[in-house]
């Protein structure tokens, strides 16, 4: 499928992309920023076949290139007001056929990474009160903003088409300064809102969580949940990664992460250490690269620790392997990066 011309509705949702994405790239379009612009921005050129494919481990890079193209600056609002269950294809409907909001809330959270999140969340309760909480926001560098505002007006709007009412937030915070546009907010979130706060932090009235969902459907919720249980095995974080991107992470501060040195820490032999995450669709290298960037943007946006030193502690011998490697990553050098962070 061409993606040079701007791409109907039905021909954005025939694409394989991250869920939510075609939202986003539909608000583009009504900017005059193609899709294929954003591919091209995004680093991540057509691939093989009629129908380009591309996959969670893709998100970031799309949704940096987006808030580098965007024309207005409610992009990231207006993208996550367009969602729709169809854009979230089998978890939007497991999701919007749960017996209870609770039960779907539960599914939603254990499969967050297909809901396109690109930072961990937590969720806590206390009282009637419920609470989630982004981990280290400040990882996602220079796009915090753009993130927080496509991922909550997202989440918002795809909640709300779940409990067929607005979805009841009580209280939100942001890590960043409150924006010139923050009537959109006021519009979307209908709720109290706290910038320049120390945490990044979503609440919602929790007696939600017991309320019927009115387009239930036990079997097709179910039908659904197992299909995003498969996806997600392909495409998630599953206990294998978490274990082995933990290690990579306590070791590669000395330079020792190997696939020996985590298979043997595994008790595993490196053959089937290979083997398994072959099995999961990708390789030690490709979760030493996700864990050395989560660490090298830490250190970029919380600290003046020199290139040179982000590069040793992230198991580079040369800084000029660290560099490319980065520009890779992130599209931009590390110094370029630090300072759009600041």
């Amino acid at each position: 499928m061409p993606i040079s011309q701007p791409l109907s509705e039905h021909q954005l949702n025939s694409l394989q992309l991250p869920l939510g994405v075609p939202a986003l790239l539909e608000e583009l379009q009504s900017q005059g920023v193609g899709a294929a612009q954003v591919f091209q921005a995004a680093q991540l050129p057509a691939k093989a076949g009629s129908a380009p494919a591309y996959g969670p481990e893709d998100l970031p890079a799309i949704l940096a290139a987006a808030a580098r193209l965007a024309i207005a600056p409610t992009t990231a609002l207006d993208a996550g007001a367009r969602q729709k269950i169809s854009h979230f294809g089998v978890f939007g409907f497991a999701l919007i056929t749960s017996n209870t909001f609770g039960e779907a809330f539960r599914f939603g959270k254990d499969h967050i990474d297909l809901a396109g999140a690109v930072i961990e969340v937590n969720f806590l309760r206390q009282g009637d009160r419920g609470i989630l909480q982004t981990r280290n926001p400040l990882m996602l560098g220079g796009n915090l903003q753009f993130i927080a505002e496509f991922w909550r007006s997202a989440m918002t709007t795809l909640l709300s088409e779940v409990l067929g009412r607005p979805f009841p937030s009580l209280e939100m915070f942001f890590p960043y300064k409150k924006p010139a546009y923050v009537q959109v907010y006021k519009d979307i979130f209908q709720c109290p809102l706290r910038f320049d706060a120390d945490v990044m932090e979503w609440h919602f009235d929790a007696r939600i969580l017991d309320a019927a969902c009115p387009n239930a459907d036990p079997m097709t919720s179910k039908v659904c949940q197992d299909i995003c249980d498969q996806m997600a095995n392909l495409h998630g974080e599953s206990h294998l990664l978490r274990s082995v991107r933990s290690l990579c992470m306590t070791r590669s501060s000395r330079a020792i992460a190997t696939a020996e040195s985590v298979a043997d820490a595994m008790g595993m032999s490196v053959r089937t250490f290979h083997r398994r995450l072959a099995g999961q669709q990708t390789s030690f290298k490709q979760q030493l690269d996700k864990t050395r960037y989560s660490i090298a943007v830490s250190y970029l946006v919380n600290t003046q620790v020199t290139v040179e030193e982000i590069s040793s502690r992230c198991g580079y011998g040369d800084v000029s392997n660290f560099r490319k490697a980065f520009r890779r990553w992130a599209g931009e050098s590390p110094s370029a990066f630090r300072q759009r962070s600041v």
